[in-house]
């Protein structure tokens, strides 16, 4: 038996791809060109910052932030630093 959509009647079943669709199939799945890709895999240096924006030299994220995100996070980075710093000292 065909299942049914309970408002419409309608057969419930899927459609063949539409030409629209596959016209479009690169637009919709494509990996997005403009993107700009900083970090390089190379396996003997998985978890290492490979964009050079980490201030531990492990990879945590900062490669996808825009310039002022980034130095907005630095800054509260190296605050939470210092003051991490300063409590182990006394």
């Amino acid at each position: 038996m065909v299942a049914r959509n309970d408002v419409t009647g309608d057969a419930i079943q899927t459609k063949t791809a539409s030409q629209a669709y596959r016209d479009n199939y690169g637009n919709i799945f494509r990996k997005d060109k403009t993107m700009q890709v900083r970090v390089q895999e190379n396996e003997s240096e998985i978890g290492k910052c490979g964009c050079g924006r980490s201030p531990t030299g492990k990879c945590i994220g900062w490669h996808g932030l825009s310039e002022e995100e980034f130095r907005e996070k630095l800054v509260l980075w190296e605050e939470a630093d210092l003051k991490k710093r300063k409590a182990e000292g006394q």
